[in-house]
């Protein structure tokens, strides 16, 4: 198995609560896997536990039988956020992590140009950051993540705070990045119709504590139609499930407050 999580919790000492309880998965090498579920569900701390910035308090994370006990090269992380340099242009940007890893100077141009031209901003590439539009930066910090050949792709919400006319255009190019380098990808959402539109599975977690509620195999035909009938009965079957987990946790919550004030 090329990706294992087994019976991962997670307690935060802060505030002694349970994040995470008993997650069990298994990926498999080349898959698209999305992780969905409502608001304080553990969704982006289970990102932070695989990708080793986090520790979990029960169980262990295993990379192709490797124990993850910390940050690694074979696992690369894109937040929400671009992370970009503002000191640096585009192409200078992507060239960073290689620099780092110790590639040749030509060795990290030539990377760089493939993985830039990958997402469309060669022409781009001597830009400063300042001057690119909010979903250039997240192709900046794609082909970053890209270039640096990682065997496991992180990505946490990375198209949330774009307008959904680049979303749109930025998820038809990660599906056809993805379908040329067939990188495993581990990916964070809120929105279940993206999670549907990427995965070979979509992972649903329920909060209080988060915990995995159901794993669905997405069995459409690829690239996706958001209007297609059998995809718009998913992504209901799907929210559904997200939406009884939210309002439990509302009325949990709701509860809590009146014995606190009782």
């Amino acid at each position: 198995m090329f990706l294992k999580l087994n019976s991962i919790s997670k307690v935060f000492d802060q505030t002694k609560k349970e994040t995470l309880q008993g997650i069990s998965l298994d990926v498999e090498e080349g898959e698209f896997v999305c992780i969905v579920g409502p608001s304080g569900c553990g969704k982006s701390t289970l990102l932070n536990l695989v990708a080793g910035l986090d520790t979990p308090t029960e169980g262990e994370i295993l990379l192709e039988g490797k124990k993850v006990t910390g940050p690694g090269a074979d696992r690369v992380v894109m937040f929400q956020e671009s992370a970009l340099y503002p000191w640096l242009n585009v192409m200078e940007n992507v060239m960073f992590g290689l620099d780092a890893a110790g590639y040749a100077k030509a060795e990290q141009k030539q990377i760089a140009e493939k993985y830039l031209r990958m997402v469309q901003l060669w022409h781009y590439r001597d830009y400063p950051i300042h001057q690119i539009s909010g979903g250039m930066k997240q192709r900046t910090a794609l082909a970053r993540a890209l270039a640096l050949d990682s065997k496991l792709l992180l990505m946490d919400e990375p198209f949330s705070a774009l307008d959904k006319q680049t979303i749109n255009i930025l998820r038809a190019e990660l599906e056809e990045i993805w379908e040329k380098t067939k990188k495993t990808i581990l990916y964070v959402t809120h929105s279940v119709e993206e999670a549907i539109y990427f995965a070979d599975r979509v992972v649903v977690l329920a909060e209080n504590p988060g915990q995995i509620k159901e794993i669905i195999s997405v069995d459409l035909p690829r690239p996706r139609d958001i209007e297609d009938a059998a995809f718009t009965v998913l992504r209901k079957r799907i929210l559904d499930q997200v939406s009884q987990s939210a309002r439990k946790s509302a009325a949990e919550e709701f509860d809590s407050q009146e014995v606190e004030q009782a």
